[in-house]
């Protein structure tokens, strides 16, 4: 919903999404203000929204990939009866982990 007035208060805050289109009251019922005048905000609304989805997937990816990897260490040193010390922590982030961060 777009909407640049009072009468449309009540409209922008039950949109899914509420791009308000001035400075006036109705800026503070919408979750999202643009200082263009026109709905040509929403295309770049909706391009950033889904790169900050794609870029929370991805994170999210990275930290399930690194507690399994930190998890299927422990399991394999417990396995053995060895304990997991500081330095095998230290190369779990140094020679596994960087490059999974790098690519």
């Amino acid at each position: 919903m777009c909407g640049d007035g009072a009468n449309d208060c009540g409209a922008l805050k039950t949109a899914d999404v509420g791009v308000s289109l001035s400075e006036a009251e109705a800026s503070i019922a919408a979750p999202f203000t643009s200082a263009v005048q026109n709905i040509e905000c929403v295309v770049t609304l909706l391009r950033e929204g889904r790169a900050s989805m794609a870029t929370s997937f991805q994170s999210f990816k990275f930290i399930e990939m690194y507690a399994l990897i930190q998890f299927m260490t422990v399991v394999l040193c417990y396995a053995s009866n060895v304990n997991v010390t500081d330095r095998q922590y230290l190369y779990i982030d140094l020679v596994v982990l960087v490059p999974l961060s790098i690519f």
